[in-house]
């Protein structure tokens, strides 16, 4: 299971939006347990919860990473409670260190209730979550305990690398700026992404069109192309390498712009991409267990299209009126 929880990417802003309706359900985690009841996120709580971790800078590229954090700890929640694991006094209480968290990192407890209520929202929202993270870290527990040492073969741990990783290169074209004219000739954004792909198609040196034209400051130390596994890019760009063919170029959009993609080989795993690859591998064999899990409860979990593709630029001026503490006041 994953280890990221929302109580880890706790960061300093928030804010609220207004193009998700009120009322409307962001996340709903089901079951087939008559004694699981159903958990349900409104679009405000959830809203106001990613602006708070992820902060105004980086929501676009933040949202998708605290969504999956939140939904897995909700169907952690669910699981547990299916199996019929409690939490105790001293858990209850502990739960509301999240809920600290994230008042005192906006403005304090009267400042942030009072932000939280003008957007449907409320603090005891942060209570769940809390509440979520400790059935979780307990689920993961039990599972361990169940399971024993988990182990993997160097016939499994070669299979997971040929079958889940992947290797690629590619231009990263950013966006023009709200407004930015660019200068006569010039081609930005999507236009001239659109052509390096087809100049890359074409047989120009892929090489020398990455150094000429790239804004990505990874490409120079990654000379030979990121080597990497599910969950670790974009999911635009992951998705698009998935969908190609060894030494196939394609093209994608994601928050920090174009990319234009080569597919590559997977190089030989070396000793250190074997040791990457076995952890990854024994996550995968837990990750296991905790869907069986959810196959055996009948937790489902429902998210929905708006909170998924919701970016900052849909923020409504009004809902900016972030509470800050005295460090964000005076810039400290």
């Amino acid at each position: 299971m994953k280890k990221t929880r929302i109580i880890a990417i706790l960061a300093v802003a928030s804010m609220a939006l207004t193009a998700c309706g009120a009322g409307k359900d962001a996340i709903k985690i089901e079951s087939t347990e008559k004694s699981v009841d159903t958990i349900t996120v409104s679009d405000a709580d959830m809203l106001t919860c990613i602006l708070s971790a992820a902060g105004e800078t980086q929501f676009d590229s933040g949202r998708d990473s605290i969504i999956d954090s939140i939904s897995e700890d909700l169907e952690a929640m669910a699981v547990a409670k299916a199996m019929g694991i409690e939490l105790d006094e001293e858990e209850k209480t502990q739960s509301k260190g999240l809920r600290a968290q994230f008042a005192s990192a906006n403005g304090g407890y009267a400042a942030y209730e009072k932000y939280l209520k003008k957007n449907n929202s409320s603090i005891e929202f942060y209570n769940m979550l809390g509440e979520a993270s400790i059935y979780h870290t307990k689920l993961d527990e039990k599972i361990a305990e169940e399971q024993g040492d988990v182990t993997v073969t160097d016939e499994e741990i070669s299979k997971y690398y040929n079958d889940k990783y992947m290797r690629a290169k590619h231009i990263l074209v950013e966006k023009p700026a709200e407004g930015e004219e660019p200068a006569e000739g010039e081609k930005q954004g999507e236009e001239l992404a659109k052509e390096l792909l087809e100049r890359a198609k074409s047989g120009e040196d892929f090489d020398a069109l990455i150094a000429e034209y790239s804004t990505d400051p990874g490409s120079e130390s990654n000379p030979d192309g990121y080597v990497f596994t599910e969950g670790e890019m974009v999911k635009p760009f992951e998705e698009t390498v998935k969908g190609l063919k060894e030494n196939e170029f394609g093209i994608c959009e994601s928050d920090y712009g174009y990319h234009v993609i080569l597919r590559l080989p997977l190089p030989e795993m070396d000793e250190e991409r074997k040791a990457t690859a076995e952890s990854a591998a024994i996550e995968a064999k837990k990750d296991k267990a905790f869907e069986d899990l959810k196959a055996k409860y009948g937790i489902s979990v429902t998210i929905s299209d708006e909170i998924k593709n919701v970016k900052y630029e849909d923020l409504s001026d009004k809902m900016k009126a972030i509470p800050k503490t005295e460090q964000q006041q005076y810039g400290m």
